[in-house]
């Protein structure tokens, strides 16, 4: 049985943890071994000091090594011995660091062995570059970091709503409420992060109503200089696993649109809240420059996710960047779209799962090649003013994709996907790919 499948309440065998041991990697048999290594070494100097009989051969191997021609017994034995000792420590040291940190990151039944193989394994996984927004993206992000710790999750600077808009319009920063987010998702200490990077001060304070990760971020902007090197020092600061990245370096970028009815649009919560079909989308200014950083990741991927988020204001403001696009369809990953549960409302009124691929492959100019939809829809309250998107048909996509049914819902909230069930369907296509 596989370690990553077993029930939380069954223990691992011996021979299951006998094998994680054995494992390479975990830091563990190294330090052991040096810590035998130098426990015999002490001994020996020991045996030198005080002129133990040992055998002969020994001896003689003991003589040639330890200058016995120019040193005397004592002091042979106190070098030979401070050796051993030296080693002794230095494997004790490092074994309690493997431990402790083992001993830090377990969860529930999990133990130390199990930590430190899943650590191992993480460190060594796929290169995946995760692209959305909002709690789609983190939701994924949940789930995918059990799986590896080479994340790259590229969120858009086109937010204008909300604590993060006050902040881009007064500091003329990018807006962090995405990033923040992902942060969140990825730090090793997530539930204690989360409480307090989502603390929100009251609105009748002159912090009126912002958010403390958002506030985190806008000083760290202010100290490095720009965005992307304030969410590379947040992540250290928060010991996250993986990268957050802005897809553009422009701090001016706002998204724009035009409906059916000719009207248009400005602003990401304009786009957002339109109840209209989205004709055409944008970005302004036009020139908008990408994050090498983002064209690095893609160019190194081993799989790319589009998705979940909200289709026009989250993953699309993305792909309208120059240069963005061009990267997409030039890598070589498999590249899945992975459809929302539910549609949402103002945005994607009306549209069928069909209709979010087309949409999207049509404003982003990027071909897919896996489009993986919920196959179990549940059935929505009118009044949420969302329905459940149901499973696509083969016949209604285009040839060249691969169509994956896979139950991806929340039991406890149908409109949103669960980390775990999202994070093993998509590494189960990897495998498959």
């Amino acid at each position: 049985m596989a370690l990553n499948n077993r029930p939380p309440s069954q223990e691992p065998t011996i021979f299951e943890w006998l094998g994680l041991l054995a494992r390479p990697g975990i830091g563990i048999k190294r330090w052991l071994f040096t810590g035998l290594v130098g426990l015999l070494i002490l001994s020996t100097g020991i045996a030198f000091a005080l002129s133990v009989s040992v055998s002969e051969t020994l001896v003689e191997v003991g003589r040639r090594v330890t200058f016995a021609r120019s040193m005397s017994p004592g002091m042979r034995g106190a070098l030979t011995a401070a050796t051993g000792l030296t080693l002794t420590g230095i494997s004790t040291y490092m074994l309690y660091r493997q431990l402790a940190f083992g001993a830090r990151y377990t969860q529930g039944s999990r133990g130390i062995i199990e930590s430190l193989a899943s650590r191992q394994t993480r460190s060594s996984g796929p290169k995946i570059v995760a692209i959305g927004g909002g709690t789609g993206l983190s939701t994924l992000l949940r789930g995918l970091k059990a799986y590896t710790d080479n994340l790259s999750a590229v969120v858009t600077v086109a937010d204008d709503g909300g604590s993060s808009g006050r902040l881009r319009e007064d500091l003329g920063i990018a807006p962090p409420g995405d990033a923040r987010q992902c942060l969140i998702a990825l730090s090793e200490s997530e539930p204690l992060m989360e409480r307090v990077l989502s603390y929100r001060f009251a609105e009748d304070s002159d912090l009126n109503g912002h958010n403390f990760g958002n506030l985190l971020l806008a000083a760290l902007v202010d100290i490095e200089g720009d965005f992307h090197h304030a969410l590379e020092s947040a992540a250290k600061l928060l010991i996250v696993k993986g990268r957050v990245l802005p897809s553009s370096i422009s701090t001016n970028m706002r998204l724009a649109a035009r409906t059916s009815s000719g009207t248009y649009l400005a602003g990401e919560s304009a786009v957002g809240h339109s109840g209209e079909t989205i004709e055409t989308i944008w970005v302004e200014p036009l020139d908008c420059q990408p994050n090498p950083a983002v064209i690095e990741a893609i160019k190194d991927a081993d799989l790319i996710v589009i998705g979940p988020g909200s289709l026009y204001t989250s993953i699309l403001p993305n792909f309208l960047i120059p240069g963005i696009s061009e990267s997409f369809r030039n890598a070589k990953a498999p590249k899945v779209l992975v459809c929302n549960i539910a549609t949402q409302p103002g945005e994607t009124d009306g549209m069928s799962g069909e209709d979010h691929l087309r949409a999207f492959e049509r404003h982003s100019n990027v071909p897919i090649s896996h489009f993986l939809v919920n196959s179990h829809p549940a059935m929505l309250a009118a009044a949420e003013g969302q329905i459940s998107i149901l499973p696509a048909l083969d016949h209604t996509i285009r040839k060249g994709i691969t169509l994956v049914h896979s139950n991806v819902a929340d039991p406890a909230r149908t409109t949103h996907h669960d980390p775990e069930l999202l994070a093993e369907s998509i590494m189960q296509m990897l495998r498959d790919a």
